[in-house]
């Protein structure tokens, strides 16, 4: 139950944290998803600091869940992304790392028309 509410709460301090950079950056850059930008670099910056020191010294379990299921999870979850993808190249698996990356910018861009698409339709009917 502990790891359930390290998640939890992680991730609740993630997406108030997003939400809190798209508004704080929409004011600065307006036109440009600076906030979901910052927000992708900056889990990627924690999930990595976070994988490379538990790399060191293990973090207790619910810590790690906390900061990146949670946090990470919240604020972006292009962090876990990113951080799986490393861990391809890392590990010598480039080509899996590549048909990855592809694959999740393309599905996704077409996960997201799809889903516009069909949010519409039902809106409008």
């Amino acid at each position: 139950m502990t790891s359930v509410l390290a998640v939890a709460a992680g991730g609740a301090i993630g997406s108030v944290g997003r939400w809190g950079l798209g508004m704080l950056l929409s004011s600065w850059l307006p036109g440009l998803p600076a906030g979901t930008f910052v927000a992708n670099v900056l889990a990627g910056l924690i999930i990595g600091v976070v994988s490379g020191a538990g790399s060191v010294t293990p973090l207790p379990e619910e810590t790690r869940l906390l900061l990146t299921v949670g946090l990470c999870g919240g604020l972006s979850t292009f962090s876990t992304f990113s951080n799986e993808t490393l861990g391809m190249i890392e590990g010598g698996h480039l080509a899996s790392a590549l048909v990855n990356i592809t694959l999740n910018v393309i599905v996704c861009l077409v996960a997201v028309w799809a889903g516009a698409r069909l949010g519409a339709s039902i809106a409008t009917a």
